[in-house]
Parts: C-alpha cells; structure tokens; sequence
C-alpha cells in the first residue's frame, strides 16, 4: 500500500469511529471519545486527531500550504507507549 491508500484508509475508518464518538489518535494510535481529542475537520471530513495526552506531550503545528495541510509534531519530552503481550 503506497501512501495515499493508506491516507485514504485512515480517513475512512475515522470517518466510521467519529460516527461511533471515538477518533484515533495519529500519533500514538489508542483510540479517545471525541471530547478527549483534538480534531481537524475540512469540509465534514476527517483531517486529522490527537489524543489528549499526545497533545499535551508535544508541539503540534499545523498550517496551511500550496498542496493542502501540513501538520508536524514534535515531542516535549520522550513519549513511553505502553502495550503489547
């Protein structure tokens, strides 16, 4: 799957989990209710969402440019993401 597809995946599962009240989270990928996320929308459409504790572990930007949106994130401090077996 190049890129786009996969752009194109995420947008259409955020698309059915906001319709659901949860979003997932584009950096550490756990899943909040809508009212514990930050959210982008374009035109009814699902840009972009950080969970609440991902924002405020890091520096998010976003801003406009030629060819669309362009979102970057940097990390305050180092990010520790728990799970697995």
């Amino acid at each position: 799957m190049d890129a786009d597809a996969l752009q194109r995946a995420w947008v259409a599962q955020a698309q059915a989990d906001a319709e659901r009240g949860v979003l997932e989270c584009r950096m550490c990928r756990a899943h909040a209710p809508l009212d514990e996320a930050l959210a982008l929308w374009r035109n009814g459409i699902l840009v972009f969402a950080v969970c609440d504790r991902c924002t405020g572990a890091s520096d998010v930007l976003i801003r406009r440019t030629d060819a669309g949106l362009e979102i970057r994130g940097r990390a305050r401090m180092p990010m520790i993401v728990r799970g697995g077996p």
